[in-house]
């Protein structure tokens, strides 16, 4: 039996409405949480602190400078209060190794990661963290034989900090931090970094 032509289009659009909700409905969500979501948690214009930070890793020495601003958002449960933070860095790296195709170069790395902390129940001075985030090396990385083959690489990190001060406004982290390009190409040798850094509430 075949399908007159209003029918057809009647047919079409019934297929294309019951495809549409497969579309809509992520975005649908985006707007609903956005709805939901508290407009103070994030204000860029007011930084809640800045650090400094050393650190070492294979032939190679990093320092670093940042910002960070705390979310307004918490959760508390049985391990203890986990908060939010979001960290903007500038770094620069100093391989110690010559490459024989393009000799030795320092690094300028900058660097965005969204973080969560965990201060634990009972201990609230202090405190645990990790996080990933997107980073720009320029130029690319050459420490010898070890050589990146992006510049965009990511940069994970778990942390172990203590907070100190009348109100803690101090904070002293020993950090672990690996960076790659997730093996989007290669070679990928990554990199990984001891750090030590230091942060004063603003």
């Amino acid at each position: 039996m075949s399908i007159s032509p209003p029918a057809a289009r009647r047919h079409r659009s019934g297929g294309a409405m019951r495809r549409k909700p497969a579309g809509v409905l992520p975005a649908a969500i985006l707007v609903a949480l956005a709805g939901t979501a508290n407009t103070n948690a994030l204000t860029l214009s007011t930084p809640s602190a800045a650090y400094l930070q050393a650190g070492a890793g294979d032939h190679v020495a990093s320092a670093a400078l940042g910002l960070r601003w705390d979310l307004d958002w918490y959760r508390e449960n049985g391990w203890g209060r986990w908060e939010g933070n979001l960290d903007l860095s500038v770094g620069r790296w100093h391989p110690s190794r010559l490459s024989f195709a393009s000799g030795r170069h320092d690094v300028t790395q900058l660097g965005i990661t969204p973080v969560i902390r965990l201060r634990p129940a009972g201990w609230r001075q202090l405190f645990l963290e990790a996080g990933i985030g997107a980073n720009l090396l320029s130029p690319l990385y050459r420490n010898g034989s070890r050589q990146f083959s992006t510049r965009f690489n990511f940069g994970d990190h778990i942390a172990l900090g203590w907070r100190f001060g009348a109100s803690g406004e101090h904070e002293l982290a020993l950090r672990v931090q690996h960076f790659s390009n997730g093996g989007a190409k290669h070679p990928n040798p990554g990199e990984n970094f001891i750090q030590l850094r230091y942060t004063r509430q603003l």
